[in-house]
């Protein structure tokens, strides 16, 4: 994204223009705010990954709630104040999304130590019943997962041995705890182990 100038000229004009469907003139907005927006997400997240999301996702509301801009007064606090909320709604995600996998590792921890023999016995159906999930993973899935389950990092030092952007790390565990839990349930389901086991290691 190239850099602009502060001051967007005729900017009230543009905006009015944008109102009335005017592609041109949304995409004059977009070249001057666009960086700016993305530096200002990038400060906050220090995300490049979440920085475009949010810049993608402000403009596309912008633009897809743009007959109702002209009762904006003041268009620079508007788009920023667009850009604060959608980076909430990001950040919210990820914490939603890593209180439930860690959430997840602790009950299966709980469980692994038990004392109850037959639990203990689907348990470690269901523990292999994972592995062969975790095995069918694609490969940088599979080496998140890995780091995170058996390794014990946390995101930011998974993000930073792979030079990747945390986001990425919280959506890829997410994405592998999705795939085995659904891979496990099926298998749980034909093995004949109880569902509570499934339930436990999984909600």
């Amino acid at each position: 994204m190239a850099a602009t100038q502060h001051i967007l000229l005729n900017e009230k004009e543009l905006f009015s223009q944008m109102a009335r469907g005017s592609e041109a003139a949304f995409t004059e907005i977009f070249e001057h705010y666009s960086q700016r927006i993305y530096s200002f997400v990038l400060k906050k997240t220090k995300s490049e990954t979440m920085a475009e999301d949010v810049v993608q996702d402000v403009f596309m509301n912008l633009w897809a709630k743009r007959e109702k801009i002209t009762e904006v007064n003041n268009f620079e606090s508007y788009i920023y104040m667009m850009a604060t909320n959608k980076t909430f709604d990001h950040l919210k995600k990820i914490a939603t999304d890593s209180r439930k996998i860690e959430t997840l590792y602790a009950r299966m921890k709980e469980m692994r130590e038990g004392n109850a023999i037959d639990e203990m016995m689907d348990i470690k159906e269901g523990q292999a019943m994972i592995n062969e999930a975790v095995a069918q993973l694609p490969a940088q899935r599979k080496k998140i997962y890995l780091m995170s389950r058996q390794q014990g990092m946390n995101y930011d030092e998974i993000a930073d041995e792979l030079n990747i952007s945390r986001n990425t790390v919280s959506n890829q565990l997410v994405d592998a705890l999705k795939y085995i839990r659904e891979h496990v349930k099926k298998s749980a389901g034909a093995a004949g182990i109880p569902i509570m086991i499934v339930f436990k290691l999984f909600h």
